[in-house]
């Protein structure tokens, strides 16, 4: 039996009712909402081919139903790359006039005259407004593209605003368009799609991401890193939920530049959605398998006759069963965000999140294999959790930020986010097997918080150096994370055999016994960090992009009044790159970048280990076709990460309890592998991204020379594509998407546990209902292949990925 109703936290119906009013309330209240806007901001699809720009121009005007003067003549001698997609009126001529040297102004009575734009005339130029219609633009924003790749500037890598082909490390973009086709609800879902990017997991929502053979223990928000990398982050942190992102940049290899400590395998970046200088409502209904029902609406536009301030509002509901026997969940979200224009080159934005995660029947240990490491024969809805289990997880955030334009092409930005994180577990916990099929088993409870707080200030512009103009960065940052978790073991065992006993039938006690064992831990991170970063134009195809970081680190921890405590001051973080154009479409580059993550853990000695170190070396190809809308890489790379702890086996005596397990600095584990990727439009109404990565961590040096580091699939095939059909049946769209991977294996205690390759197909179609309506059909896992996901030891951390599945998604767009 659950322990609660699926409403609960916020007082969730009624608040979910309240939210969702509140939201449509901003579209009713703006004057122009419904009037003078609902023409000229709606949405219609376009599915115009390339052609002489008049032509074109004629056909658009046609099926957009306005009056455009001065086409027949203006136009003339001029070509336009067409238009797919679903564009308002001002973002479809933006994107036909692209290149053009015209501009489209729009008269008092709804006609659009078409002139030629003079040098420094930003009337409806490329990039001059927020227009989420277009991909090519200046903010990289990809909702409204229609496009599976981002031709914009990504500041992940280096904050100088670089395009893809411009950044000397391989990037993946994962866009709004690509998210909404294929169903994306968790970042689980985006980092299965990313090139080179697996996770795994330890229950149903502590995730742990990879990249390049390593985990990555940072996420960033906007650009701002927030930790992963403590074993139970996930327990306290909701990132499951992309309804209030417009894409998540992934940038491969380290990433300290900008980052700080970390590991060399990725950075996350999800960036969020903001505000629109135009009407926007969006909203989704949506319902699938084992009871999974959603809602979501999304609002934006000006807040001001003259539009100086914006706001944009998202709320989302989910409940949902399973497959997995007693497990359910409920999670709500609310993301506010506004921007003010305080003067011409001045902008100020604040925003926050409110979000609660609940899961009922939970449990974080996952399945036991055999002793001898093979797979029991259990259904894949089994579950080990016991009913009354649970994890309940409320998130709020408060960020923002303040840019300034200076008259020369720099830009100054004062941001912060800060993020309070807290949650509360009860679950089963499983000890190791006393015999063949007998495990002990107790009750856990454990709460956790989890405060991270990060100021950056930074500016990023061009000068001028021996008559070429170049780019700089400086940035300066701070960030603090405290991670308290108290965990409560029953201190007796419940002797339970997996292949009979149902452990829902264990009771929780009313009271907890003074049996009870409780054990209080504090982590305290703390950061600082000066960052510099110039891109050089040696050439006209040769750039040279170099950098560093200096960086103050300070970890305190507490375990039940034992203290430790790790330093770094002033670690220096190279960052080199150079990037030579071929011709306008193909560039090569080679990179080199390093990172550091202070440890923990203690030596023999009585000391901390020294900090782990980690360099990235890369050289690769990136192509670009069709004006940046499709996007090609190639990258050979190599990773290696130092001094790694190794636990020495029956050594119990280290810490500052003298009484802990004692660590060895690890030899040397060096990654080589490759990556191939493509991303964006093959042709008119076709999207696809294809990504292939080979890797093979392995140890250089010491007794294990030669092993694997980790055995983890050693090569990932992603490939997505969305087709729109021709002619009369152009208001449907199919696709799908193929996931490979090669065999994966975990050693515990000398035996080894193996998951065989496994290909998982997805499909979706949509249809257009009409210019605002659109229903969508997923079925993920169409084959229904039976696998475990994740894999870890004999005892538990086992888990079944997702049986087939069916999702069905009713979207509007104003």
């Amino acid at each position: 039996m659950s322990r609660r109703s699926p409403a609960f936290g916020f007082g969730l119906r009624p608040m979910a009712l309240a939210m969702h009013f509140g939201a449509l309330s901003l579209a009713a209240w703006h004057p122009l909402a419904l009037a003078d806007n609902a023409q000229q901001q709606a949405t219609r699809h376009y599915s115009i081919p390339a052609g002489p720009l008049s032509q074109v121009l004629t056909q658009f005007s046609s099926q957009a139903g306005i009056l455009l003067v001065g086409a027949s003549s203006l136009a003339q001698g001029r070509h336009s790359a067409g238009l797919e997609g679903d564009y308002g009126v001002p973002q479809a001529l933006l994107y036909l006039l692209q290149g053009s040297g015209l501009q489209a102004m729009r008269q008092a009575n709804g006609s659009y005259t078409l002139s030629q734009r003079d040098a420094d005339d930003s009337a409806l130029e490329l990039g001059a407004t927020s227009i989420s219609g277009i991909g090519l633009n200046a903010t990289g924003t990809t909702q409204g593209s229609s496009s599976y790749t981002a031709t914009g500037p990504s500041n992940t890598a280096a904050r100088l605003g670089l395009t893809l082909r411009e950044t000397p490390q391989s990037i993946t973009v994962v866009t709004r368009q690509k998210m909404d086709d294929e169903n994306m609800q968790s970042l689980d879902d985006v980092a299965q799609s990313a090139t080179g990017i697996s996770y795994s997991k330890n229950g149903t929502e502590r995730s742990y991401y990879y990249a390049r053979g390593f985990e990555i223990s940072e996420v960033q928000f906007d650009g701002m890193p927030a930790y992963i990398g403590n074993a139970y982050s996930m327990d306290a942190l909701s990132i499951n939920n992309m309804a209030i992102y417009d894409r998540v940049e992934f940038v491969r290899g380290a990433n300290g530049l900008l980052q700080g400590a970390g590991n060399p395998s990725a950075a996350i970046n999800l960036i969020r959605k903001r505000p629109t200088r135009d009407l926007q409502v969006g909203a989704e209904l949506g319902a699938g398998s084992w009871d999974n029902y959603r809602t979501q609406l999304d609002v934006s536009g000006p807040l001001t006759q003259g539009g100086n301030l914006r706001g944009r509002a998202v709320t989302f509901y989910n409940t949902s069963g399973s497959f997995r026997d007693e497990l359910a969940r409920d999670n709500q979200l609310l993301y506010l965000i506004g921007e003010l224009d305080l003067g011409e080159r001045t902008v100020l934005t604040l925003g926050g999140t409110a979000q609660k995660d609940n899961t009922n029947g939970y449990s974080f240990m996952g399945l036991p294999t055999r002793a001898d490491g093979s797979f029991y024969d259990f259904s894949r809805s089994t579950s080990l959790a016991a009913d009354w289990g649970y994890l309940d997880k409320t998130n709020y955030s408060l960020f923002g930020d303040i840019t300034h334009s200076l008259d020369n092409g720099w830009k100054l930005t004062a941001a912060f986010n800060r993020v309070a994180a807290d949650a509360d577990l009860r679950s089963l916990f499983w000890f190791l097997r006393s015999s063949d099929d007998i495990f002990p088993m107790r009750i856990n409870q454990t709460t956790y918080k989890d405060r991270q707080s990060n100021f950056d200030l930074y500016g990023s512009g061009p000068f001028e150096w021996l008559g070429r103009e170049h780019q700089l960065m400086l940035s300066a940052s701070t960030r603090k994370d405290t991670f308290k978790w108290n965990v409560r073991n029953q201190a007796s065992n419940y002797p339970v055999s997996v292949d009979v006993t149902n452990p829902g039938t264990f009771p929780f006690p009313n009271t907890l016994p003074t049996t009870f064992f409780a054990s209080d831990v504090t982590d305290v991170r703390k950061e600082k960090g000066v960052s510099a970063a110039t891109r050089i134009s040696l050439n006209d195809s040769l750039s040279l992009i170099l950098g560093s970081r200096l960086s103050w680190f300070d970890y305190e921890g507490n375990r039940g009044g034992a203290e430790s405590r790790a330093r770094e001051n002033g670690k220096a973080i190279p960052y080199a790159g150079l990037v030579y154009d071929l011709d306008a479409r193909h560039s090569l580059y080679a990179s080199y970048t390093e990172i550091y993550r202070p440890q923990s853990a203690y030596g023999v000695g009585g000391s901390l280990l020294d900090a782990v170190t980690g360099e990235n070396y890369e050289i690769g190809m990136k192509s670009e076709f069709f004006e940046g809308r499709l996007n090609t890489s190639l990258a050979l790379f190599q990773v290696d990460q130092s001094h790694l702890p190794v636990a020495i086996a029956g050594l119990n005596i280290c810490g500052v309890t003298a009484s802990e397990t004692c660590y060895r600095a690890g030899e040397k584990v060096r990654n080589r592998g490759f990556e191939a990727e493509l991303s964006g439009s093959l042709a008119q109404g076709w999207n696809a991204t294809l990504g292939y990565t080979y890797n093979d961590p392995q140890f250089v040096a010491g007794p294990n020379n030669g092993d694997d580091y980790n055995g983890r699939a050693k090569r990932l095939l992603k490939l997505s594509t969305d087709y729109r059909l021709p002619g009369a049946l152009d208001a449907v769209r199919i696709g799908g998407s193929l996931y490979h991977q090669s065999r994966m294996t975990s050693e515990d205690r000398g035996q080894v546990i193996r998951q065989g390759a496994y290909t998982l197909l997805n499909l979706h179609g949509n249809y257009r209902i009409n210019s605002n309506l659109d229903l969508q059909l997923n079925l993920n896992n169409a084959l229904d292949k039976t696998y475990y996901q994740s894999i870890s030891n004999l005892n538990f951390t086992n888990a079944f990925g997702d049986p087939r599945n069916v999702a069905m998604t009713l979207r509007y767009q104003l």
